[in-house]
């Protein structure tokens, strides 16, 4: 494995922070009675000061049967697991959980699993003897929004369901047990490492299944299940809904059962940094040129970025949602994967303000701050390429992205929008009233089950908060926030197309006429995209894609970066200069007086899921 290349920068009042974090002696005794409540002795890891690298979107939540355990016998279980270590790095959540009849796991303890659940992240279970039948038995029929299992001992009955590929590890497992597992993941390649072997689906590599290869102790089995497995991979649901607004259990707002509620959960793969050959720079609290105050912000830098040729490396600034933690961008967008296949570098900001209540409550850049922060960055890494420079993001950091590439239409080549509301449209209304910027390039994608209905553009979306209220509630009705279209003619105006007002008779997602509307596969769902051009080209291009609701969809990044690709800033003319490119289709040309930006979709979460 390759050495971790981590690094954080923060003030000194923050070294001493830390220093008293990385103090904090949380093994000695983790659950006492003051933590346990019925039949479950639980800890949290960040409430005892420990801190993850990434969101709490990764932070594992560790569910263990392994039959009546009383406080301290749960503490000693988790000595015999050996887990303080990873439970201190990730800042995770545990439950040891007792039957709740004294003495034998039933249906009505697997009820009251789901129900405690809540909202579903990154849910892991490890199941020990009596536990691991449990597990088995129960659990693996019910396991939609399980991430990972590990068994160790305990039986498993024949002639059970394989309803869900769900990531496990075997430890002394019976053969109806590891069959089991196997064809539930459908695996059909294997390999050997040390101490396991590892079977793994070739068309869905997430599903795998490892498999101890003897008697191992239980320290020794929860090591490999975390190599194997449980390090590999989250879980959520982004298809009828947020995964945020929706609990395991599937009901709305209004006590209904939501359609599709208890189909699979997404399985999405956590991106380790050190096997991507990613550094990893976390800066808190550092100076930003020109601008009073201390500033955050997350650098996502692939090996050959930093060996890279002077002026040779595209940079993408992806602005995270409201009240979000910047770090999700990294974590949950596919950006930081994709830059390590592609070679760029990918910095993702704090620009949020303090009264914003942004995730670390310290100094927000805005807009000017943003445009220093690349300044400096420039400065930092000679290997950045000024021409591509790219803005986007998810929800109302598309909305800042939608700003930026018309406010700084000299920085930014092109603008890429996920899930865009248009928070700042009073501000781009009066921007573009009498523009004096550059053309700039925009891709806006969003989903049509999204939660803020910003598609179609009218508001007649029966998804959203539509259908988690039973009709009783429109937010496109509610929050003119959620209204794209002012934002779609602004980018038309500054790119020398005709302003066109709504007709939702002529596309019945975006209410304009768009050039080549046609389907395209995203991942694993369905997208319908069209285009705008002026008599230079393509500069314009939006995308409606079916059951995604309002987040981050990796395979969204690789094809807002393809359309970036096409565009670059002529840093001597300032004009936008496009690029050849198959899916544009276009000859290389420039537009006069043109620039490219990239559209930062923000991620706006109601208050009360509003770190979710």
């Amino acid at each position: 494995m390759r050495k971790k290349l981590i690094t954080t920068a923060v003030s000194s009042l923050m070294v001493a922070s830390l220093l008293s974090m990385n103090t904090v002696n949380a093994a000695v005794n983790i659950f006492s009675p003051a933590n346990v409540s019925g039949t479950t002795a639980s800890y949290k890891a960040s409430e005892a000061g420990f801190k993850s690298i990434y969101s709490d979107l990764l932070t594992p939540t560790y569910y263990i049967f392994a039959g009546a355990r009383t406080d301290q016998q749960a503490n000693e279980l988790i000595d015999e697991l050996g887990m303080m270590a990873n439970i201190e790095e990730w800042a995770s959540d545990v439950n040891v959980i007792s039957p709740l009849n004294g003495t034998d796991y039933t249906q009505a303890d697997m009820d009251a699993f789901i129900n405690s659940v809540g909202i579903a992240r990154n849910v892991k279970v490890i199941g020990i003897d009596t536990g691991a039948t449990f597990v088995n038995n129960f659990i693996s029929q019910n396991c939609y929004f399980v991430a990972g299992i590990m068994v160790y001992g305990g039986e498993m009955n024949e002639g059970l369901d394989y309803n869900v590929a769900v990531p496990a590890y075997l430890s002394n497992q019976s053969e109806t047990a590891v069959n089991y597992y196997k064809q539930a993941n459908g695996t059909d390649s294997n390999q050997s490492n040390e101490g396991y072997e590892l079977d793994s689906n070739k068309a869905h590599p997430l599903q795998q299944v490892g498999i101890a290869n003897g008697e191992e102790t239980l320290a020794q089995a929860f090591a490999n299940a975390w190599d194997a497995v449980f390090s590999k991979n989250y879980r959520h649901h982004i298809s009828t809904t947020e995964f945020y607004n929706m609990p395991v259990t599937g009901v709305n707002y209004v006590g209904s059962v939501l359609e599709n509620a208890f189909e699979p959960y997404t399985l999405v793969e956590i991106p380790q940094f050190d096997d991507l050959g990613i550094t990893y720079n976390q800066m808190f609290d550092q100076p930003v040129s020109n601008m009073p105050g201390a500033y955050t912000w997350f650098e996502y830098l692939p090996e050959d970025t930093l060996a890279s040729a002077d002026g040779s490396v595209p940079l993408v600034v992806t602005l995270h949602g409201n009240q979000n933690d910047p770090r999700l961008q990294g974590d949950a967008s596919g950006w930081v994967e994709l830059a390590a296949q592609e070679n760029f570098m990918v910095v993702s900001p704090e620009y949020q303000d303090k009264s914003e209540n942004n995730f670390f409550g310290g100094d927000g850049l805005g807009d000017e701050g943003l445009y220093n922060l690349i300044k400096d960055l420039e400065v930092k890494y000679p290997q950045i390429d000024s021409s591509r420079i790219y803005v986007t993001g998810l929800s109302q950091g598309g909305a800042k992205s939608s700003l930026l590439g018309i406010k700084y239409s000299d920085v930014f080549a092109a603008v890429g929008v996920v899930s865009g509301v248009n928070v700042y449209n009073d501000e781009i209304q009066s921007l573009v009233a009498d523009y004096q910027g550059n053309q700039t390039a925009y891709l806006y994608m969003c989903g049509d089950h999204d939660f803020f209905q910003m598609i179609p553009v009218d508001g007649s979306s029966t998804h959203g908060l539509t259908e988690l209220t039973n009709g009783e509630a429109n937010i496109w009705q509610l929050d003119p926030n959620t209204h794209i279209y002012p934002a779609l003619q602004a980018y038309q105006k500054i790119n020398g197309l005709a302003v066109t007002e709504m007709d939702m008779s002529a596309n019945s997602y975006y209410g304009m006429a768009l050039d080549n509307w046609h389907d395209e596969t995203l991942g694993d769902k369905t997208m319908h995209v069209g285009t705008l051009s002026n008599d230079k080209g393509v500069v314009m291009k939006l995308a409606a894609v079916e059951n995604l609701a309002h987040w981050n969809y990796k395979p969204e990044a690789a094809y807002i970066w393809d359309f970036f690709n096409n565009y670059q800033r002529d840093m001597v003319t300032g004009e936008l200069v496009l690029v050849k490119n198959d899916s544009n289709s276009i000859s290389p040309f420039v537009i006069v007086g043109g620039m490219a930006v990239i559209g930062v979709a923000i991620y706006i979460v109601i208050k009360r899921t509003k770190k979710a």
